[in-house]
């Protein structure tokens, strides 16, 4: 499979992907098979998961964490 950003090799593998709930909170899921770009990080997630995700997102009520972590928050003032 070739990267759709930069036609890299992607690399079959487990991770976490990033998400923001309509509130401005963050969510990670974690152990998510995609693939990535070796050469410029590109994430793709295959459409079974992405349907997963994008349905859990669209129902917050199916969001029962598996941990909570704190993130630090850092704003830079230019």
């Amino acid at each position: 499979m070739k990267c759709f950003e930069c036609g890299g090799e992607m690399l079959e593998m487990h991770g976490s992907v990033r998400m923001t709930k309509n509130d401005g909170s963050l969510i990670i899921f974690k152990g998510i098979p995609l693939y990535q770009c070796r050469q410029c990080g590109e994430q793709y997630i295959p459409g079974k998961w992405a349907e997963n995700i994008g349905g859990i997102m669209r129902d917050e009520r199916l969001i029962v964490p598996d941990e909570i972590m704190s993130v630090p928050v850092i704003e830079l003032h230019c």
